[in-house]
C-alpha cells in the first residue's frame, strides 16, 4: 500500500476529493466495471493528502450523492497528511466516522492500516451516510 500511495503523480494540480468521488460514482462503481449492485457492499477506500477549500461545498454534495440510495457507495477515508479539514473528512467518511476515518502523519504508516481497513471492508460495517442526513 505504501509503494501504491507514494507510486501516485496527478501532473501537479491540487487534490480534488469531489472529482474523484464523482469519478468512482459514474466510471468505477458500475455494473459495466464489476460493481454487483444493491445488497453487496460498494466500499470506496478514499487516500487523501490534502483538502483543498474551494471545492468543500461540492465534496459534500459528491460524498451526499455516492452514499445515496442509487449509488450506494460507503466511503472509509485514510489520512496521510496533517494539512487536511478534518471536519470534512468526518463529514464524508460513512458512519460510524470514528471506525471509518484514519489520520496519519506520514504516508510511512500506512502498512499500520492494512488490518483495520481489511476488517472494515470484510466485515461491511458502514452504515451508508445518506441514513444521516
Amino acid at each position: 500500500m505504501v509503494a501504491a500511495v507514494n507510486g501516485i503523480r496527478y501532473g501537479g494540480y491540487p487534490p480534488n476529493i469531489a472529482a474523484a468521488l464523482s469519478l468512482a460514482r459514474w466510471e468505477i462503481f458500475t455494473p459495466v466495471n464489476g460493481a454487483r449492485g444493491r445488497g453487496v457492499l460498494q466500499l470506496a477506500v478514499l487516500f487523501v493528502t490534502e483538502t483543498v477549500s474551494r471545492y468543500r461545498s461540492e465534496t459534500l454534495r459528491q460524498a451526499w450523492l455516492a452514499a445515496s440510495s442509487e449509488a450506494d457507495v460507503g466511503i472509509v477515508t485514510v489520512s496521510v497528511s496533517s494539512f487536511v479539514d478534518r471536519q470534512l473528512l468526518a463529514s464524508i467518511t460513512s458512519y460510524p466516522s470514528d471506525r471509518n476515518l484514519f489520520i496519519l502523519t506520514s504516508v510511512r504508516n500506512l502498512g499500520d492500516l492494512v488490518q483495520p481497513i481489511k476488517r472494515t471492508v470484510c466485515s461491511g460495517a458502514t452504515q451508508k451516510l445518506y441514513t444521516l442526513l
